[in-house]
Formats: C-alpha cells, structure tokens, sequence
C-alpha cells in the first residue's frame, strides 16, 4: 500500500497543499508549528476517519478558510492510494454548520462516490508512532480502550460496525437501568422483559468486540515481546495482557484464543449474558453497565511486573515502540497489505543505538515511511538515505533532497 498524492486545503497552517509522494517515503524536517505533524495528521485522518491530536477536529479547520469565497469554514484532505493491482482515491471534507450552531459535518468520497465515514476506514491503513504513545502505559484505560479500537477497526470492518452499535446500545441501556432503577417498588418480572432485548443485543456486540479484542491481544503479546528483545537487548520479557470485566477463566480465554471466531464469540457471550443477569441489581441501584468491554483494560508487564509502575521511562518507550512494530506487523500478517508508517519526531526520544535499531526494524518491514524531526540532523541516518528531504515551512514544503514534486499557497 502506497500513498501517492496528498492533497491539503485549509487544512491546520496549509492553505492549499499537492505533493506527489515517493514510494519510499518523505523525511520531513522543521521548526516547532511548521506543519509537520499536520502532515502525518491529515494521513491518519484518511486512514481512521478521526484525527490523532485534536480534542475536537474543528481545530484542524484553518482559521481565515472560506472568508474570501463567503463560505462557511472548511477544510478538504485528499490522496491517492495504490494498492497491489488498482488505485483508491479517497477525499475528507470537515465543514462547520453555522445553522446547526457551528456544528461540524464530515464528508466522505471513495472513488468520487459519497460513502459513510464508517466505510471508509481502512481504505488507507497507516501506523503512528508519536511520542505522545507512552500515554499507552501511563494513561487511563480509555486511551488504551481506544488504541485497540482504532488498530481492530483498520483491519476489520465488522468490529467498526460492531463498535459503533455496541456504543449506541450501551447508551440506551444504561438509560433504561436508570429508569428502572427508579421504579418503586419494583416488579421484577417486568424489569426482566424489558431488560431481554437489550442484553440480547449488547451481548452480541460486546461478545465480538471482545472475543477480537482478546484474539489480537494474543497475537500481539507474542511479537511485542521478540520486537522488545530486539530493541532493548535485556533478558526482561515484555508481556501485554488483556484484562476484562467478564468471567472468563484462564481455561475459557484459551479456548477462545485458538478456536474459530464463531466459536470465541459463542464462548465470551455465554459469559456476558451470565455476568449481566448476576450483577443486574448493582446495576439497577447504580444505572450503568457493569460488565463488558467499554470497562476493559490493557496491563504492559515486564518480566511479570506493572510496567507503568516499576519500569523506567526507557523501557516504557521501548515497549510502546515494540507494540507498535508487532501491530504492523500483525496488519500485514491479518490483511496482506502493507500499511503507511507515520513517525512523528520519534527519533527525538530514543538515544542513537535505539534510533538505529527501529529504523532497521522498520526498514526491513518494507512499508512507505513519513518520518518528521524538529532536528535535521536526527533525520541523516544510512537507513532513511532513500526517503527524499523535505523542509516544512508553516504552509509550505520546500524540496531540500531528492527528487519529488510539491505546490504549495504562499506562506503566511
């Protein structure tokens, strides 16, 4: 899978961006606000149909777009995808709704056809590193929760699909278990009726989100531990483990790891169905969902032990740069397609032997690779000699090093 063309308008501190993209990649260098990371941003919001950094994707809307043409706000990000035997191009357009309040509205094209965003994921499948990954060990559960979401939905469209709907139901059940809750006196019988369809149907979502969740995790867990040893050369074994709300038995995850998907959802939703019917009057009493994925967590271990409590801050990058070299490589094992590697002033982090240990395992991997550093000099590696250089000038790209093409508007 290679990015050929990115194309940028009113996107962040581009006013009007086409580049053509090497095969090999780009090394991007510049200073702070230069638009390096915007680069990487607008890919990754091709590929996930969301952007990595912003709180809300308003953000990513230049400022002054559409005053000159009495527009609303707006921005438009473009690219051309080439994959083993045809091309995709596939366009995202974020306009703001001044009747809806200022509102934002996202609109999808693939192939010049109107598609829903949901649609769209995975149409182009990157990787991030950013420095910002070791929140993966020291944030909260929900940044971990999401990680896994985003890598699942590249590589599987019915877990997007399942996602969003398990998303919507558990908002309308844990309304119901607040009504119900409520009631006094209670009529058991009826709460259970009414109960039925709900646990039915978030059963069904949450038992594949989970079942999934824990199949990629055994994956993963594997080749993290043979990239960690490559990158940090120690006898200390990193480990990745699942942990969930649902009963399930070391003897039960087992089966659910190596049977068939079918045959792992099965097992997780007889799970789920008994714990949700075992914990219904905690959940009466506090009108939330008490079990099931959206309460899940990611543990990094190392040699056995919490990593985000008893590991340095070297190891825990190293582990979350090891994460990210088994999620490639299980994208390429799961969907036979390479994806874009996106490397935002990463280098920056690790001390030179590191630096040249992941530029080998990425060079080895044979993806297309956009790298960005404030530093020029971090960027002068034997292993990105291919990769053409270019400068990020807030708004524009200036061609230092090799041979490419680029149009940009005028810098501000």
């Amino acid at each position: 899978m290679i990015l050929t063309t990115l194309q940028l308008e009113e996107f962040r501190s581009y006013r009007r961006l086409g580049i053509d993209l090497p095969a090999a990649g780009l090394r991007i260098f510049g200073q702070n606000a230069g638009g390096k990371t915007s680069l990487l941003e607008a890919v990754y919001l091709l590929a996930t149909m969301r952007s990595p950094r912003a709180s809300s994707e308003r953000e990513t809307i230049h400022w002054e777009s559409g005053v000159e043409l009495g527009l609303p706000p707006y921005a438009r990000v473009a690219a051309r995808i080439r994959h083993n035997r045809h091309e995709t191009d596939i366009e995202v357009v974020l306009t703001v709704d001044e009747e809806r309040g200022g509102a934002l509205r996202k609109r999808v094209k693939l192939d010049g056809r109107p598609r829903r965003a949901i649609d769209a994921v995975g149409a182009l499948k990157v990787v991030l590193f950013t420095p910002d990954d070791l929140n993966l060990i020291l944030g909260s559960p929900s940044v971990r929760r999401r990680y896994l979401d985003i890598t699942l939905s590249q590589i599987d469209s019915t877990y997007l699909q399942a996602l969003g709907q398990y998303g919507r139901l558990l908002e309308q059940r844990n309304s119901l278990l607040k009504e119900l809750g409520g009631r006094r006196p209670r009529d058991e019988r009826a709460i259970e009726d009414q109960m039925a369809y709900w646990d039915a149907e978030i059963v069904t979502r949450g038992a594949y989100l989970l079942a999934q969740r824990l199949r990629y995790v055994h994956e993963v867990d594997r080749i993290a531990a043979e990239e960690f040893q490559g990158l940090a050369r120690t006898d200390d074994w990193l480990g990745l483990r699942y942990s969930t709300t649902v009963t399930l038995p070391d003897a039960l995850r087992e089966r659910v790891v190596e049977s068939t998907l079918a045959d792992a959802q099965a097992f997780v939703a007889r799970a789920l169905e008994s714990d949700l019917h075992r914990l219904r009057p905690d959940e009466l009493r506090r009108g939330v969902t008490l079990v099931g994925p959206h309460r899940d967590d990611l543990h990094f271990l190392l040699g056995g032990h919490e990593l985000s409590a008893y590991g340095s801050r070297g190891q825990q990058r190293l582990a979350v740069v090891a994460t990210k070299l088994a999620e490639l490589r299980q994208v390429v094992a799961t969907t036979g397609e390479r994806p874009v590697l996106l490397l935002d002033d990463v280098l920056s982090e690790l001390d030179p032997e590191h630096q040249e240990r992941l530029l080998a395992a990425l060079g080895s991997a044979g993806c297309q690779i956009l790298i960005t550093a404030t530093d020029r000099v971090l960027l002068d590696q034997p292993a990105l000699a291919a990769l053409p250089l270019v400068e990020a000038r807030r708004g524009t790209l200036v061609w230092v090093e090799g041979e490419g093409a680029a149009s940009a508007s005028e810098p501000e």
